[in-house]
């Protein structure tokens, strides 16, 4: 759901749905046993999502104090997604966006990462999105870089793409943990994540998705 608007050309956050019409959609979502998420790039529109019951607010940049409190008193999950908006800034000439894009997109990255880091200070409960599909799979854990600017260990950010996420998708025990009777769905790098975040991107050797290799760089080397 759009609580705001929101793009690579318009970072303005304008909100778009009342709190009213967020909790009808919220109850009639949760009504059918689904999850909800609110595309919000501002913060009113985060706020109302939010006091709404949502499963997680998607960008929520300059949310207030009272917001972020409120996410971690109901679990409220968190999906910053800093990173499509570096990709939107690297590339708007050639998506053809209008003059001083650039400029726009890199202030609103940086509200972001400073609300993402009071997030992180504060306890909400944060998962790994990539905004699919401008930042690309493949390169959308790039976003886990950002989350540790913002005051995460390399565990917690690798956390929020593995575990966190399973929990935000109502899927523990199947996704993101390495357990008897989950999906073998196992990714091994070149380098320590834990030290260097950066592996999980630059250093990927080889995947297994279900059971069955799909990748394997390691003969090469």
């Amino acid at each position: 759901m759009f609580g705001s608007t929101g793009s690579g050309q318009d970072v303005s956050g304008q909100q778009t749905f009342t709190y009213e019409e967020m909790k009808a959609a919220v109850d009639a979502t949760h009504a059918l046993g689904k999850r909800i998420a609110v595309h919000s790039y501002g913060p009113s529109g985060a706020r109302d999502a939010v006091r709404a019951g949502a499963d997680s607010v998607e960008h929520a940049t300059d949310m207030d104090d009272a917001t972020i409190a409120e996410m971690v008193r109901r679990g409220t999950f968190y999906v910053p997604t800093i990173d499509h908006n570096r990709y939107y800034a690297e590339n708007g000439d050639r998506f053809g966006y209008a003059p001083g894009h650039r400029e726009r997109l890199e202030d609103f990255i940086r509200r972001n990462l400073e609300t993402t880091r009071r997030a992180v200070k504060a306890g909400v409960r944060i998962a790994m999105g990539s905004d699919a599909i401008f930042t690309m799979f493949g390169e959308n854990t790039r976003e886990l870089g950002w989350f540790v600017k913002a005051g995460m260990t390399p565990e917690q950010a690798v956390r929020t793409a593995t575990s966190n996420a399973a929990a935000l998708l109502g899927q523990e025990g199947s996704l993101g943990t390495v357990t008897p009777g989950a999906h073998a769905d196992l990714v091994a790098v070149e380098g320590d994540p834990m030290a260097d975040i950066d592996a999980v991107i630059h250093g990927v050797r080889w995947v297994m998705k279900g059971g069955v290799v799909v990748l394997d760089r390691t003969s090469a080397h």
